[in-house]
């Protein structure tokens, strides 16, 4: 990966951002409008993705509506013919942020969600080609990711928690690691700690820690 070039990556895979101020290291997200589950969850009250916080980010901010959605497309563009190029230019930026912020931790989608089973198969590859980054990956594709399961070995480094569809629902049954969302009742696992930071993850890294089952976000 010595041979690339940080702008080139950027311009061809998307870009890896470090200004999500709420958590350490690296981030990437993709438009909402591209969700699958969380589309049709979007449109039921009570579901997690009802009130989608990046949703409203992307509406008051339209130059992150038109970042994102260009992630989006040169993601699904570039992995539909050459997933390896896009794994190689993901993990480049990816390992140049970890250089600007010593914070060896990227959060996938941080807005919008995967795709599809070639994306999931790219980000794994991502995971291989950075073994010394932790990487947390929420998600409502749950049928992806067993998809992925029965075909592919899960990379040490990578935690994919699959997130619950309503508020204050049981985590969702069949997955190693979930996350969940709390308004009335009592969370489940460990719960999110961020809000009681002034929305700041501080030294808490739950999310990304394979040894904790469920982690429980109070609603936004």
């Amino acid at each position: 990966m010595s041979a690339l070039s940080l702008a080139a990556a950027k311009r061809e895979a998307g870009q890896v951002s470090t200004r999500n101020s709420k958590m350490p290291g690296s981030t990437f997200a993709v438009t909402v409008d591209k969700c699958n589950v969380g589309a049709k969850l979007a449109l039921i009250p009570g579901s997690t993705c009802h009130e989608c916080y990046a949703a409203d980010i992307e509406k008051r901010y339209p130059s992150v509506h038109v970042g994102w959605t260009n992630n989006y497309h040169k993601a699904t563009s570039l992995i539909a013919t050459d997933p390896e190029r896009w794994s190689q230019w993901m993990a480049f930026q990816i390992l140049k942020a970890y250089e600007k912020t010593n914070e060896p931790y990227h959060r996938w989608f941080d807005g919008g969600d995967t795709a599809s089973l070639a994306m999931l198969k790219a980000i794994a590859r991502v995971c291989e080609l950075t073994p010394g980054i932790r990487h947390w990956l929420p998600t409502r594709e749950a049928a992806v990711v067993k998809a992925f399961l029965r075909e592919c070995s899960l990379p040490t480094n990578l935690v994919i928690r699959v997130s619950s569809t309503m508020i204050d629902d049981a985590p969702i049954a069949g997955h190693r690691h979930t996350s969940t969302v709390h308004k009335h009742k009592h969370w489940v696992g460990t719960a999110c700690e961020a809000r009681a930071r002034g929305n700041q993850c501080g030294p808490c890294r739950a999310c990304w820690n394979s040894a904790i089952p469920n982690v429980s976000y109070p609603l936004h």
